[in-house]
């Protein structure tokens, strides 16, 4: 039996449609900006909106993490998603059925014998597993020593996984990415980053994760 299946993570999205549809069905899927500002201000302005109590309540339900959320990890999450919805959509239209279907995603995996660290993201396709942690920051500048910092943290989840799941091979990849609006003013050179970023995320888990490797 496969042991990651055993271990606890906030949600399990059987197939990138999954996704999608949960995130479409926090009724934010076409207003939700990635904005500039602290997560904690950008959370002040949303604390009382249904979606945040919804979630609230499902982290609450796990039933195995210390403490409630808070909402600047809620804003997180669904700047996550956001992320990850565009990612998925590319995965199904450049994807075969077959292969995207048996794709598993984990949302906030714990991490066993960790005293409870999660990863942002799992993906898990047959034997193999990519490790993704997601960052936003507010410049370019700060681009690479945040991902510095990500990468190694991933290097450590990587080996502690490594102590209980064998038998799978296992990446890891750090998404760094930056706020898309300004207020309510689009800022086109990071939105395009961003996309840029989520691209060579595809590849990466395509010739990697999938192993569709174009010829």
């Amino acid at each position: 039996m496969d042991m990651v299946i055993k271990m606890k993570q906030f949600i399990t999205f059987n197939n990138p449609e999954e996704l999608i549809k949960f995130y479409y069905n926090l009724d934010i899927y076409e207003t939700w900006k990635i904005q500039k500002g602290t997560l904690n201000t950008r959370g002040n302005k949303i604390k009382d909106r249904p979606y945040v109590n919804d979630l609230r309540d499902k982290f609450n339900e796990c039933g195995f993490f210390r403490r409630s959320v808070s909402i600047a990890e809620i804003v997180s999450w669904i700047d996550g998603l956001s992320i990850m919805s565009r990612l998925c959509k590319k995965i199904i239209k450049e994807t075969p059925y077959l292969i995207y279907n048996n794709l598993i995603i984990r949302m906030e995996y714990v991490i066993e014998y960790s005293k409870l660290m999660r990863i942002d993201y799992v993906f898990e396709y047959h034997e193999r597993i990519l490790l993704i942690e997601l960052r936003m920051v507010d410049s370019f500048e700060k681009i690479r020593p945040t991902w510095n910092k990500k990468k190694l943290e991933l290097l450590i989840y990587k080996e502690l996984i490594e102590n209980y799941i064998h038998g799978k091979k296992i990446f890891t990849y750090a998404l760094i990415t930056l706020y898309e609006f300004d207020s309510n003013r689009r800022v086109e050179k990071q939105i395009q980053y961003n996309n840029n970023q989520i691209n060579h995320l595809y590849n990466y888990l395509r010739d990697l994760l999938l192993d569709l490797v174009k010829k």
